[in-house]
């Protein structure tokens, strides 16, 4: 099981190794055109970077512990715009590592073996120091176990040196890279200034939301109007129905015996004399696998009902063979047992492996996907599904933008959808959960409705016109904007801003001082009232200052200003010239890595998948 753990270990030291320039190739990368839009991938392929494949494989295991672990870090569920970023810092990571290791081939950095040994005997990787395997009687780290181990199997280690031997030559690369950056002077005293001269202010705030909607209300006649001379804003726009096949990543009952007999080893290996829990921090797929699978202890009621009956009629040290639940199938391993309160509880371990397609079953969908898709393209897809066996089926009309109905986040396809003709073949796609072969059905146009069409289509007890309503918000802005510039015009005039702000019913709010940097709670960071507060002199006060977002107006006076302090930057000066220089190194590394992208050859498959 050591090769097991070692194989593990590979992953943590990886991930420590690189995540400097991972994050910074993400920033980079992300949000970039994909080449090769709607070319045809090797089977298998999600793309190719200067000649060296990815595997579409691969990529999708790395997908999936990234949702993994980012669902056990945040202890959320996984969005579809998270789903979305992390699948975009995927693909980052994967190009951005094959391109950094093929710089540091051309570039000749190497490491000496006595380095990396040096660095492996005095640092051990953190999934080996947290193992029970290295920890002597009182749970300490014990360097002598873990010396010996290396001494007696330095062939286990081969693999875990590499690590090493990468992460310090990425580190080379990385600080000959950034060696380029450095910060002036001039430009470490203005972020100074920005985070350290302070202003405190009193204010005005008119909210146009906050004005008496009835009151402003427009009669049918002025909606109506308003609606002529407006129509453009309510025009709906084109949609698209797309005919499709999915072809759903359904667990077959040969993956649930493979899931099974993978199980039944691991319960087998304990049975032996194997350590459940460190079998559970490599194999586990449940939120409790870095954690040996510890489950704590737990009463009746707690668990699914299949779980429960067997963990708590199993004795302690005793493991299960498995058990299927709504998670998948687990393997069970009772540690302890009591009675709180008059009820049994029982202390609990489990491995979890989630039910999902084998590998061989996703090559066969992705076979059957490619086949249905050069069909398609030759006879359309209502005879290719015919001809094949599938079912065909129909989105509702979809405007353009990202989300198909039924379907999912699927923007390359909603692109081609609109782009093309009735009858174009869209696809195929990959999602997280079927593949999709889809057929543009049909495409309606954009409509400029009447003012009764709308009003003919309003659902509810009190519903109010599209029009009407947005002729209402407009008025609403356009008083609270009379309202700042009458509060504006009497401060200008001699009046004090509380008495000018009482006179139309509003509070003169008292702020606490803010830096340029800072957000001003009510308000935001880096618009335009704080803007506004640092043109202005002590005691004096702005005229109307609008905020767009959200729609707000202000008057704004001065009450105080804090100059920075010279003495506190020379205090400073050393902290602050590092923080900025990392973010310079960073910015440096950023523009070498785009200036790698931009002349390397990357053939991105992904629009063929997602």
């Amino acid at each position: 099981m050591l090769d097991k753990l070692r194989s593990k270990m590979k992953v943590f030291l990886w991930v420590a190794a690189i995540a400097f320039i991972v994050s910074i190739g993400a920033g980079t990368i992300f949000g970039r055109s994909r080449r090769n839009r709607g070319q045809v991938p090797e089977q298998g392929l999600i793309g190719v970077v200067e000649g060296v494949p990815i595997q579409y494989r691969d990529f999708s295991e790395e997908y999936r512990q990234r949702i993994v672990d980012y669902a056990q870090r945040s202890g959320s569920e996984v969005s579809d715009a998270t789903r979305d970023a992390i699948r975009e810092e995927t693909w980052n990571s994967m190009v951005t590592d094959i391109l950094v290791t093929n710089e540091i081939a051309r570039l000749g950095i190497d490491v000496p073996d006595q380095a990396v040994f040096d660095i492996l005997w005095h640092n051990p990787p953190q999934s080996v120091y947290q193992s029970p395997a290295f920890q002597d009687e009182n749970g300490n780290f014990s360097f002598d176990a873990y010396h010996r181990e290396i001494q007696m199997h330095p062939e286990r280690w081969d693999g875990v040196a590499d690590y090493y031997r990468s992460s310090i030559q990425r580190q080379t690369l990385q600080r000959e890279i950034q060696s380029a950056a450095m910060i002036s002077d001039n430009e470490l005293w203005d972020e100074f200034v920005a985070r350290n001269e302070k202003v405190r202010v009193s204010f005005v705030g008119i909210d146009p939301r906050r004005l008496d909607r009835e009151a402003l209300k427009p009669t049918e006649e002025e909606a109506r109007e308003y609606f002529q001379t407006h129509r453009a804003d309510f025009e709906r726009p084109a949609m698209v129905i797309l005919s499709f096949v999915d072809l759903p990543k359904i667990t077959t009952p040969e993956d649930e015996d493979d899931i099974v007999l993978r199980l039944e080893e691991l319960a087998s290996a304990v049975r032996k004399g194997e350590d459940f829990a460190e079998l559970a921090r490599v194999y586990s797929e449940g939120p409790s696998g870095p954690q040996g699978g510890d489950l704590g202890f737990f009463g009746r009621g707690a668990m699914e009902a299949a779980f429960e009956e067997v963990a708590f009629a199993l004795e302690v040290g005793e493991v299960s063979d498995p058990v299927k639940t709504r998670f998948g199938y687990h393997i069970i391993k009772i540690e302890d047992r009591k009675t709180e309160n008059g009820e049994l509880q029982v202390h609990a371990r489990h491995i979890l492996i989630e039910m999902r397609p084998s590998e061989q079953t996703l090559v066969e969908l992705e076979s059957a996907l490619r086949e249905l898709s050069a069909l398609t393209e030759t006879d359309g897809l209502m005879a290719a599904a015919e001809a094949l066996g599938y079912d065909i089926k129909a989105t509702s009309p979809f405007v353009d933008g990202r989300h198909i109905p039924a379907v999912g986040d699927l923007r390359p396809a909603v692109k081609l959808a609109f782009d093309g003709v009735v009858g174009t073949p869209v696809g195929p796609y990959v999602t997280a959960d079927a593949y999709y072969m889809f057929e543009v059905a049909e495409k309606l146009s954009s409509v400029l409705p009447t003012y009764d069409d709308l009003a003919g289509e309003l659902r509810g007890e009190s519903p109010e016109h599209p029009a009407a309503v947005a002729l209402t918000i407009e008025r609403q802005s356009d008083a609270a904007l009379v309202i700042a510039e009458k509060i504006a015009a009497a401060v200008s005039s001699g009046q004090h801003l509380e008495d000018a702000a009482a006179a139309s019913d509003y509070p003169v709010i008292q702020s606490q001082p803010f830096s340029r940097k800072d957000y001003v709670p009510g308000i935001g960071n880096g618009n335009a009232f704080v803007g506004a507060s640092f043109g202005l002199r002590t005691s004096e006060t702005s005229g109307v200052v609008h905020v767009e977002n959200p729609n707000r107006y202000y008057v704004i006076r001065v009450e105080e200003k804090t100059a920075a302090n010279q003495q506190e930057f020379t205090e400073q000066e050393a902290s602050l010239r590092g923080q900025l220089l990392q973010r310079e190194q960073m910015q440096v590394f950023s523009a070498w890595l785009e200036d790698l992208m931009a002349g390397a050859e990357i053939n991105d498959y992904r629009d063929s998948f997602f």
